[in-house]
C-alpha cells in the first residue's frame, strides 16, 4: 500500500470519528435521561403550603383553622361565654368551639358528669397546654370531642365527623394551635385575622382511659 492511500485511509478514519462525535453530542442535547429529567421537574415544583386563618376569641382563647371556612359566633347564645361554629359548603359536617360554666374540678369528673357520653371511648391528650380529654362518639353522629378545664370553664372543641377524612384534618388544625390567653367574658364576639398565628401546641402522647 503507497503512502498515499495510507493517508487518505486515516483521513476517511478520522473523518469517521469525528462524524460520530457531533452525532453523539446532539443526541445527548435532544434526548437527556429520563432520571435527570425528572429530577429537575421535581426540583423546580414546590408542595403548596395551606392557608391559615387565626381566631382571638374574647372568652380567652384562640385557635387557627383553613382558609375557606365559614365562621359563625352565634351572638344569639346568650347562655355560653363562646359558641364558635366552622362550616364548608361542599363538606358535611363541622367543628364547634364551645366556653361554658362547669360544676366540675377536674376533666375527668366533667366527663364522668356528661351522661350523653358515658359509653363513648376516652383517651388523655392536652389542649392549650391544659391536661383534656379526647372522647370518640359514634352515636347518634360519628364526633370527636377535645375538652378542658380552663379554670370553672369547659372549653371544648366539638367535631361532626358527617365528612370525617376532611373534618379530621381540620380539627387536627384547630386542637394543635389551640392556645389559652387572659379571659374576658364582657365581650360577647371573636375575630378573625389573616396575620401571624399563635404557637401550636406541641404534640404529646395520648393514653387510653
Amino acid at each position: 500500500m503507497t503512502k498515499k492511500k495510507k493517508l487518505i485511509i486515516a483521513g476517511i478514519i478520522f473523518g469517521l470519528f469525528i462524524v460520530i462525535g457531533i452525532l453523539f453530542s446532539n443526541r445527548q442535547r435532544l434526548f437527556p435521561p429520563k432520571n435527570v429529567q425528572k429530577t429537575t421537574d421535581l426540583s423546580l415544583t414546590p408542595t403548596p403550603k395551606e392557608e391559615l386563618i387565626a381566631w382571638d376569641d374574647p372568652a380567652g382563647f384562640s385557635f387557627q383553622y383553613p382558609k375557606g371556612l365559614t365562621v359563625d359566633k352565634h351572638d344569639e347564645d346568650q347562655e355560653n361565654y363562646a359558641h364558635v361554629e366552622l362550616t364548608h359548603t361542599d363538606h358535611k359536617g363541622s367543628v364547634i368551639i364551645w366556653a361554658k360554666d362547669t360544676t366540675a374540678t377536674t376533666i375527668s369528673q366533667w366527663l364522668k358528669n356528661e351522661k350523653s357520653l358515658k359509653d363513648a371511648a376516652s383517651v388523655d391528650t392536652t389542649l392549650g397546654g391544659n391536661v383534656a380529654k379526647k372522647v370518640m362518639v359514634k352515636e347518634p353522629k360519628k364526633k370527636q370531642i377535645t375538652a378542658t378545664l380552663d379554670e370553672d370553664i369547659v372549653v371544648m372543641v366539638e367535631t361532626d365527623l358527617e365528612d370525617q377524612e376532611f373534618w379530621q384534618s381540620v380539627n387536627d388544625t384547630i386542637v394543635k394551635s389551640f392556645s389559652f390567653s387572659i379571659s374576658s367574658k364582657d365581650e360577647t364576639a371573636g375575630t378573625a385575622s389573616s396575620g401571624e398565628a399563635p404557637p401550636a401546641q406541641a404534640d404529646e402522647e395520648e393514653s387510653v382511659e
